[in-house]
């Protein structure tokens, strides 16, 4: 991606002034097509727009549709968002939401978002009890075994995932390290307002530390977009105040992810323009970094743009990232084989 692409998303993110002369037909398509790919395409066209760059009928009226399309799903996921949450505080359940509209709620222009499922995390403890009153309430029909991360299912058109564990880890020590910090982090969550209704959520510190996860897995596995980055960038910008960065630093060395939330941030602040208040995390950007960044540009969300060839794509991110992330990349066939013999479903 160009410099131009992220001025534009920088200006979106931070609301600041947008100055371009003009841009040809070709390069606003492009723009457009590579906002699609990464998921940011609603922020990058109202940056647009509202900055007055000459797009033409067609492309102006191609980026306004794409607004509020995006609006619209917002609306519809903020809704259902608000509805199960009552759902589930009447029932007494403990559960945060993770990622999504919960995310969405810190950036500048909410709705502008591309949103996607609904992530509920309710722990080991809770999510039976969870699944079961979902069963009681609706005509979905759920089979009994015990997933290994979560239950996806659909009602009146949006898509859930009931989450017993945020993130599967192939090292077992680091597996049982998270689950414990998220399983602390539902006591103590935090919560923001969607539709007049006060919607649990990680803390900061914890917030932060699983977004860092979610990254990593989707890196080394699949492939990541842009939409992940804005997601932590607007995130820890309104929080950075309340991140505890001694402990988010002591639980990130835990699982030998130091330096892969150092990658990260470094491209949030060097490509996204986020503006950090501590000195203490490196920004200068890495070998890490640049192997981070040409993920993204080769990929995009969820790495979509290489679902050809998903298997051998997989098998060349292990490999590529293996320096990194040695312990989690070499105990992987491990993890998958304990999975099987445990007898747990995806």
């Amino acid at each position: 991606m160009n410099e131009m692409f992220y001025r534009i998303l920088q200006s979106e993110l931070w609301q600041t002034p947008l100055s371009i002369e003009e841009l040809d037909s070709s390069e606003i398509e492009e723009i457009i097509t590579e906002a699609n790919k990464q998921c940011v395409a609603a922020l990058v066209c109202n940056c647009l727009i509202a900055n007055g760059v000459p797009l033409g009928r067609k492309m102006t009226l191609k980026a306004m549709a794409i607004v509020q399309r995006v609006k619209k799903d917002n609306e519809k996921r903020n809704f259902d968002v608000s509805k199960f949450s009552k759902f589930l505080k009447r029932r007494n359940i403990p559960f945060v939401i993770v990622k999504g509209q919960t995310v969405a709620a810190f950036y500048p222009h909410p709705h502008l978002r591309q949103s996607g499922d609904i992530d509920v995390f309710c722990g080991q403890s809770h999510f039976v009890e969870a699944r079961e009153e979902i069963a009681k309430k609706t005509d979905l029909l759920f089979d009994p075994s015990i997933p290994v991360k979560h239950l996806s299912f659909s009602i009146d058109g949006s898509k859930y995932e009931l989450h017993r564990i945020l993130s599967i880890f192939s090292y077992p020590k680091n597996q049982k390290c998270f689950n414990d910090l998220m399983e602390k982090g539902l006591e103590r969550a935090d919560a923001v307002e969607i539709n007049g209704e006060m919607i649990p959520l990680l803390a900061p510190t914890d917030n932060v530390f699983f977004q860092t996860i979610h990254i990593f897995y989707h890196i080394i596995k699949e492939g990541v977009g842009l939409r992940q980055f804005c997601d932590l960038a607007v995130y820890m910008h309104a929080n950075q105040d309340r991140i505890d960065f001694d402990e988010l630093d002591t639980n990130l060395n835990k699982i030998g992810l130091k330096d892969f939330f150092q990658a990260i941030v470094s491209i949030l602040v060097n490509r996204l323009g986020l503006s950090l208040h501590t000195a203490r995390i490196p920004v200068t950007m890495t070998k890490l970094s640049k192997k981070i960044l040409e993920e993204i540009d080769e990929g995009g969300n969820f790495g979509q743009a290489l679902e050809e060839n998903r298997h051998l794509t997989i098998l060349k991110h292990y490999v590529k990232y293996l320096p990194d992330a040695p312990v989690e990349i070499l105990t992987i066939p491990y993890e998958k084989l304990t999975r099987r013999l445990r007898g747990y479903t995806s």
